[in-house]
């Protein structure tokens, strides 16, 4: 997981990241529990803080479990990835762009894509 804070601070350059991406909510799973590293940034300098939710509270993720409601509605669980043609990273990129380039109502018709391209641009 620190590889992907990584690449978002190198994306979004240090002041940017530092300002939108104060606080790193997530849940425990064990790609998470590296908080430090994630917090360290590229320069040595906390970058952001990492929070845990309570165990079985998604609602304390806010908007973001939507996001995994939407993947889980064309992936279910105990589906075979495999067989529906994803098995490498670059598949799964290309179901997450398809997720994230769709208009979402709460950003005005905007997609998720739109919106932070405002912040990278």
């Amino acid at each position: 997981m620190k590889n992907g804070v990584d690449t978002l601070e190198n994306i979004l350059g240090n002041d940017v990241f530092r300002k939108y991406v104060n606080i790193s909510l997530t849940d425990r799973g064990s790609e998470f529990y590296a908080a430090k590293d994630m917090e360290t940034g590229l320069d040595s300098i906390t970058r952001t803080r990492v929070f845990y939710c309570d165990p079985m509270q998604s609602g304390q993720k806010g908007s973001i479990e939507n996001n995994h409601i939407q993947l889980r509605y064309i992936l279910p669980k105990q589906t075979d990835l495999v067989s529906l043609g994803l098995n490498d990273q670059d598949a799964l990129n290309i179901v997450l762009s398809h997720l994230n380039s769709a208009p979402v109502e709460k950003f005005g018709g905007k997609s998720p894509l739109e919106v932070a391209s405002f912040y990278v641009s």
